[in-house]
């Protein structure tokens, strides 16, 4: 079972990604099946397979820096973990994100909600992932 102490640690790893901490390829190999599908929903954007969600991450970690903050739920059995949790970004350059313009060096806050399939080797095999953008939800400065 994917327990909390273990998705608390997968969030610690992902943010570690974009302060030098593991790599891409390490968290990837560490967390997921080689095979697995990892779904954007806002983008309605289906990433299938190592290449396709290292590349798609890769192209996020170019435009801005993101942090997963403490999740607000948490639920999960041996085949599903189920999270909502805020991610602040720091845009790296002006960018549109999701229909909303920012300027480089601006901060803004998503609230997120995850579904992920848990493997039977304890990795996630399929995520889906929805985002909310709401202009009261502020980063901290």
């Amino acid at each position: 079972m994917f327990t909390e102490k273990r998705y608390r640690q997968y969030i610690s790893d992902f943010n570690s990604t974009f302060t030098g901490g593991i790599s891409l390829d390490d968290f990837f190999d560490r967390y997921y099946e080689n095979n697995a599908t990892f779904e954007y929903i806002p983008q309605a954007r289906k990433n299938i397979g190592r290449d396709e969600i290292l590349t798609f991450w890769a192209g996020v970690a170019e435009k801005m820096q993101e942090v997963i903050l403490n999740h607000t739920h948490f639920l999960a059995d041996e085949k599903t973990v189920a999270s909502e949790a805020p991610i602040d970004f720091l845009c790296k350059k002006d960018l549109e994100w999701n229909e909303v313009h920012y300027n480089a060096g601006s901060k803004f806050r998503l609230m997120m909600c995850a579904f992920y399939d848990v493997s039977p080797s304890n990795k996630f095999s399929y995520v889906r992932v929805y985002s909310i953008y709401n202009p009261a939800y502020k980063p901290d400065e």
